[in-house]
């Protein structure tokens, strides 16, 4: 009896998955783009990629992570504060609506992890690692089966809470939007 029931279970697990590993889709891509990174006193745009891996496991829903670094923001030995984003990493769900064979519309919704650096003139550089919400927007155009380009704006974490006069000795972090391009290896 303990036998059937085992096998029973085992079948009908197999049927219930099988379907769910039919539409998964699994991806690999690289992004790079223009980073707004925001200390809550200054923005300024710096230049970033990611890479990202992910899967469509259903027909409306995938998920992704991301990992990813910017560039730093002014010169090394200036007035100008340089901050930029010495790693991140980012987790979404991924609504998605397939407007034809060509094109795709998407959400992103999740959490980042941003571990973030500011140094200004005459003070000791700082580093500070806050996770918060992440959410964005795209668009993606297949070009063959396995591959595809993308277009889309991406936020991460919300604004620190700091003024021109702690930031430089009580760094809270770095804000970030996103507008990149990327290409993606459907598997």
């Amino acid at each position: 009896m303990t036998k059937s029931v085992h096998i029973a279970v085992a079948a009908s697990m197999m049927m219930a998955f099988s379907c769910v590993a039919q539409a998964s889709e699994p991806y690999v891509g690289l992004g790079v783009g223009a980073f707004n990174l925001g200390s809550g006193v200054t923005k300024k745009a710096v230049g970033g990629a990611y890479l990202q891996v992910g899967d469509d496991f259903w027909e409306n829903l995938g998920g992704e992570f991301r990992i990813g670094r910017t560039g730093k923001t002014g010169e090394e030995f200036n007035l100008q504060p340089r901050m930029g984003i010495d790693y991140y990493a980012a987790f979404f769900l991924k609504p998605r609506y397939q407007f034809n064979d060509a094109w795709m519309g998407y959400a992103l919704l999740g959490g980042a992890t941003v571990r973030a650096s500011y140094s200004e003139l005459g003070f000791p550089g700082q580093k500070k690692t806050r996770f918060g919400y992440a959410y964005g927007l795209g668009l993606q155009y297949r070009l063959a089966d396995s591959y595809s380009l993308g277009l889309e704006y991406s936020h991460m974490l919300s604004k620190p809470k700091t003024n021109a006069t702690t930031i430089k000795t009580s760094f809270q972090g770095l804000e970030a939007s996103s507008l990149s391009l990327s290409g993606k290896y459907h598997f």
